[in-house]
């Protein structure tokens, strides 16, 4: 990567002067060669100068960067500015081919090496993470709902499904996600088991063995008070009734115990997809999301789903992230994220024993709510809003929201998610405190 250039300083400066310059160029380079040559989700994060080289290496290698082409086709990579050529980095032809989302496109030799990496990266940090036994990924530039459609699109075409057992979720995405394929869901119901919601397995055994031509959406990650789906008992019986499972898994890989039940799901029954959000995993803009499964025909007939070229932004954004974090420090950020979950617990739950309240008792990994039995909880929620506290979750008794219906309180949800600061947690508990001493 640098023996051009160190031959010519030879010939311009004292050798040993060169020589030490080479050692130092070669250092700052180590890690990108490490890159390209293992495609590993890096144990320690490199430098934003190195993953800046990385990417003007590729992008350089596009054909709206060839000075000497005659560009004559009605997509050339052509932009406005150098800034929209920055805001894309780079990569203004895009990934894919029309209809091919994972074909090399032939302007596009560094976009399609890129994405080639980036899969392989995201595959292998996924597998470090907790999923060791998926065999192939990929980064879609959609958000998860979209990626649920397209998967769900696949399996209608694959096999014929025509209904969805969705245990039901207060969401809109993934049921939206659900229409745009044109398939039924079928929601199963949930039921309440201390202050917790879970599905109801008795109605989910039945539906799946009376609904035909059906495939199961279950869902790893939710606001309390909904519970986690127990996957591997679905995965099992999915496997028994031949029924395609797919588990949204939106925020997940956040979570090590998340991550070991998928895991065992696979090893134990049968899961065709898993996915998961760039943004609440590895702290990218909104906009990509993460397919994971442990056949690689699978994410193949998915990708063959996509209609049309791509923008390759959400892509650039996964592997800076993945680059700029490395194992090691998202290690630390789960055992930070654990450690906020627990301090936000704690802190809820001295204001609930001030206000005869409580926080309710929830498996969940990264959510609490707080009852707020007599209170306008819409309200508070709307004071923290103007008060700068983004991200509750106000719900109001027996109201959309808690994934099932009757449930016995009014509460207002606080999230400790990877990434967040003991600081927002801290000041955010504060504001709310300070509203409700005012109500």
């Amino acid at each position: 990567m640098t023996k051009d250039l160190t031959e010519h300083l030879l010939d311009l400066i004292p050798t040993n002067i060169s020589d030490r310059g080479k050692i130092t160029l070669d250092a700052r380079l180590a890690p990108i060669r490490d890159i390209l040559n293992r495609q590993r989700f890096p144990a320690t994060p490199l430098t934003d100068w190195q993953i800046e080289q990385l990417l003007n290496l590729f992008s350089s290698m596009d054909s709206d960067k060839d000075p000497d082409a005659a560009r004559m086709g009605e997509r050339e990579g052509r932009v406005a500015s150098p800034l929209v050529s920055q805001l894309a980095g780079g990569f203004n032809h895009g990934i894919g081919r029309s209809g091919r989302i994972l074909a090399p496109q032939p302007k596009a030799a560094g976009a399609s090496l890129m994405q080639k990496l980036t899969n392989n990266i995201v595959l292998d940090a996924i597998k470090q993470l907790g999923l060791h036994n998926v065999r192939a990924a990929m980064i879609l530039p959609l958000g998860t709902g979209m990626s649920i459609a397209l998967t769900l699109s696949m399996l209608r075409r694959e096999y014929n499904i025509q209904n969805v057992l969705y245990p039901r979720i207060d969401h809109t995405s993934p049921k939206r996600g659900i229409d745009l394929v044109g398939v039924t869901m079928v929601s199963v119901a949930t039921e309440l088991k201390g202050d917790g919601v879970q599905v109801d397995m008795n109605d989910f055994e039945k539906k799946l063995g009376d609904t035909k031509s059906s495939c199961v959406l279950g869902t790893s990650t939710f606001f309390a008070p909904r519970e986690s789906d127990p996957i591997k008992p679905m995965a099992k019986m999915c496997l028994e009734h031949d029924v395609p499972f797919i588990v949204n898994n939106a925020y997940g890989i956040q979570s090590e115990s998340v991550m070991a039940s998928i895991s065992s799901a696979i090893d134990a029954g049968r899961v065709d997809a898993v996915i998961q959000s760039t943004d609440k995993n590895f702290l990218t803009p909104v906009g990509g999301s993460i397919v994971v499964s442990p056949n690689e025909s699978t994410i193949n007939e998915i990708a063959e789903s996509y209609a049309g070229r791509a923008t390759a932004a959400p892509i650039v954004q996964t592997l800076s992230s993945l680059l700029a974090i490395g194992y090691e420090r998202y290690i630390e950020l789960r055992k930070i994220q654990l450690e906020n979950r627990r301090m936000l617990e704690s802190l809820l739950a001295d204001e609930a024993e001030r206000l005869n309240q409580r926080v309710l008792d929830i498996d969940n990994p990264v959510s609490c709510a707080l009852t707020l039995d007599g209170f306008d909880v819409r309200e508070i929620g709307a004071r923290l809003y103007q008060h700068r506290v983004t991200g509750p979750r106000a719900v109001q008794k027996n109201s959309y929201g808690s994934c099932i219906e009757g449930y016995p309180h009014d509460y207002l949800v606080m999230n400790a998610a990877i990434g967040s600061q003991k600081k927002d947690i801290t000041i955010a508990v504060d504001r709310l405190i300070s509203e409700l001493k005012k109500i």
